[in-house]
């Protein structure tokens, strides 16, 4: 499991969700969510967004290669011994580790043991229309292996893409025995919620590349070493640690988000001469502490408003509406259980944040189903605790019972108002037409005081939307944007 993994599974609990820490479980969505996964191969290739949740990336990028040694202070420079090819790092006086072997394997070989593991993820993405930027296809051997290391048993290589678009990495115990393999795009950034955007590409915050012209050797800082180790250095700036170095940082893995922090704390790259080119360093910021919302803030909502002109047609364009998401034929009591899952997940992890979403207790009959929607097996449902004041998001797919989930307590102001899967009706407002992308405007599902536009959870695709509401006269009394889970297919 890589930093990148690690810092998408910190970054999950963004609104006291179950933390269930697959990258195809988190990754796949990109957002504040968690969901089970159906296969056990770990993919980054899921990669939509980044989270950094209680850090910041901060990093310096130095291209301009005509200023030579003398100019530069030593605690910018490496001095590499000519006979032993040791590495000192100048800045703390430290030798570097050695680095990591170069795989004695072919590279037909290479390809031969991570091919099926690589498809498999392409095939996952695929099917779930994840990651549609990754036209590259599986690796084969038009692929480039831009650098390999491990022995005769154990693996990690990279392949680069012919049109360079990808880089996918395959980490082996064995053969027939990944750990992770992961694929990364070499132009898109990614980045999650509240946290600070990182505008480097996927396979340089993946820590697999560094984004510079000209470096020969690459420093990496690991938590708790006190000494840097030294990478294997491919082409391109494409570099590995080798296939057994995360093993060592498995505990840390079981920290809470507000603990996390990654495994690989600094990068660093320099030239032939001994100049440092590229410096990556992980910081951490101590995010705002919120004033809890009191326990007996209830969940304020408008009375139902009955439509005396019901819409069918877009009153801006005349065009038909894409029908309303049809009610879930499950009853309540089936839904409660279905969801049981996915809540004794969420105790189970110990969430943190807003005490009430926990002090709400387990779910039970208590619990009211104020809005279900969707067909067969599938649905995405909303709960209201025995309180009143939490809501519970549950999505429930597919015959193994797939699922996202979320508690959310209600703001100050008793009000949720409308978030990435569901909202909240505005005051005044009888119906409500979502301008979808794919589908067009859609004719929302309104129930109980809440509305929603599809089969909110499985595959994420936010985009932000504009959302109207019209009042009973169908007149136009609500009009804004918000950012909001596009694809009503909930999967």
């Amino acid at each position: 499991m890589t930093d990148l993994e690690d810092l998408l599974a910190a970054a999950a609990d963004d609104t006291d969700r179950p933390a269930r820490y697959t990258v195809d479980d988190i990754v796949r969505r990109g957002r504040r969510s968690v969901r089970r996964s159906r296969i056990a191969i770990v993919s980054t290739a899921a990669l939509t967004t980044v989270a950094v949740i209680g850090g910041l990336t901060a990093w310096s990028n130095t291209l301009n290669q005509s200023e030579g040694p003398a100019g530069t202070p030593k605690n910018q420079t490496i001095t590499v011994d000519a006979k032993t090819g040791r590495v000192v790092d100048n800045e703390t006086g430290t030798t570097a580790q050695a680095p990591p072997p170069v795989s004695p394997l072919s590279d037909a070989e290479v390809l031969k043991r991570c091919k099926q593991y690589d498809k498999e993820s392409v095939d996952f993405n695929k099917e779930h229309l994840a990651n549609t930027y990754d036209k590259a296809g599986p690796i084969n051997a038009r692929w480039t292996i831009v650098v390999k290391s491990g022995d005769q048993t154990r693996l990690d290589a990279l392949f680069l893409a012919p049109d360079k678009s990808i880089v996918s990495s395959c980490t082996m115990d064995g053969p027939q025995r990944p750990t992770t393999n992961g694929r990364y795009s070499t132009t898109q950034a990614y980045w999650v919620g509240k946290a600070p955007k990182d505008q480097r590409p996927q396979a340089v915050q993946g820590n697999v590349r560094v984004p510079v012209v000209g470096a020969t050797h690459v420093l990496v800082n690991l938590a708790g070493e006190a000494t840097p180790r030294l990478a294997l250095l491919g082409p391109e700036g494409f570099f590995t640690l080798g296939p057994t170095w995360g093993k060592a940082f498995a505990s840390t893995r079981k920290t809470s988000p507000k603990e996390w922090q990654p495994s690989i704390q600094r990068v660093r790259a320099y030239d032939s001469a001994g100049k440092r080119l590229y410096d990556w360093k992980w910081q951490k910021v101590e995010m705002p502490k919120l004033t809890p919302v009191p326990a007996d803030v209830k969940i304020k909502l408008q009375a139902p408003i009955t439509p005396e002109v019901e819409l069918t047609v877009d009153p801006e364009t005349g065009k038909p509406l894409v029908a309303t998401p049809p009610v879930s034929p499950e009853s309540d009591d089936r839904i409660r259980t279905r969801c049981k899952k996915p809540d004794d997940a969420y105790f189970k992890a110990g969430a943190a944040g807003d005490q009430r979403t926990t002090g709400a207790g387990k779910i039970s009959p208590d619990w009211k189903v104020v809005l279900k929607t969707g067909t067969g097996i599938d649905f995405t449902a909303l709960l209201v605790s025995p309180g009143d004041n939490v809501v519970m998001w549950c999505h429930m797919y597919d015959k193994t019972d797939m699922y996202d989930y979320g508690r959310n307590g209600v703001p100050a102001t008793g009000k949720f108002g409308i978030g990435m899967e569901w909202g909240q009706v505005p005051d005044g407002v009888a119906q409500i037409i979502v301008d979808l992308p794919k589908t067009g405007p859609v004719k929302a599902l309104i129930s109980n005081g809440y509305f929603i536009w599809g089969l909110t959870g499985g595959n994420s695709d936010l985009k932000k939307v504009r959302i109207r509401g019209y009042d009973a006269q169908g007149k136009k009394v609500y009009d804004a944007k918000h950012e909001v889970d596009a694809d009503p297919t909930g999967r």
